[in-house]
């Protein structure tokens, strides 16, 4: 709980500087990109985190990997958690730092699960009902799960709305399990 409250507090920092400068969304695209980069290549990470390899040498390392690709303001970001020894935190910086982007541009990215891929209709009726409800936009992304069976399942930042087959008949099982026979 430590860590998360520490990622969303630099996440704030940079997002607030990124506002600032006009250039919210390139941050926020860069910092993606880390983080799948980060994801696939786990020396990475451990590279950053090393002990061994002085805070010096690690940001000319950045420096020289990412100068043509990262904004001046992250790879001062980047700095700042190596000096901090906050490095490992990166990916829940960048997670936090696309909520608060979401939240400032009245955005919410809803992920949504089905069994089967949903058409174009239907996706812009679940879009306006998730609009309605949220009184946001809403971006859909969706995923196919076949062991929902059915329905669906939608996740939109801390809620989240369960549908499914899947969880009908586990909710069936759970209410005839506590039926008591004489």
């Amino acid at each position: 709980m430590r860590e998360s409250r520490i990622a969303a507090r630099y996440a704030l920092a940079l997002f607030n500087i990124a506002v600032k400068s006009g250039n919210a969304d390139m941050v926020a695209v860069d910092l993606n990109q880390l983080r799948s980069f980060s994801a696939s290549h786990k020396g990475f990470l451990q590279f950053l985190r090393s002990p061994n390899i002085t805070s010096d040498e690690k940001m000319t390392f950045l420096r020289t990997i990412f100068t043509t690709r990262l904004s001046p303001q992250l790879l001062s970001f980047f700095d700042l958690l190596l000096r901090k020894h906050r490095i490992a935190l990166l990916p829940d910086i960048a997670i936090e730092f696309e909520r608060l982007l979401e939240d400032y541009q009245g955005l919410i990215k809803a992920r949504v699960v089905t069994a089967v891929q949903i058409d174009d209709d239907t996706k812009s009726r679940l879009k306006e009902k998730l609009e309605k409800i949220s009184g946001k936009k809403i971006e859909i992304i969706q995923k196919i799960d076949r062991s929902i069976i059915g329905g669906i399942i939608v996740y939109m930042h801390n809620r989240i709305i369960d549908r499914s087959i899947r969880r009908e008949l586990e909710q069936l099982r759970h209410d005839l399990l506590q039926v008591k026979v004489f």
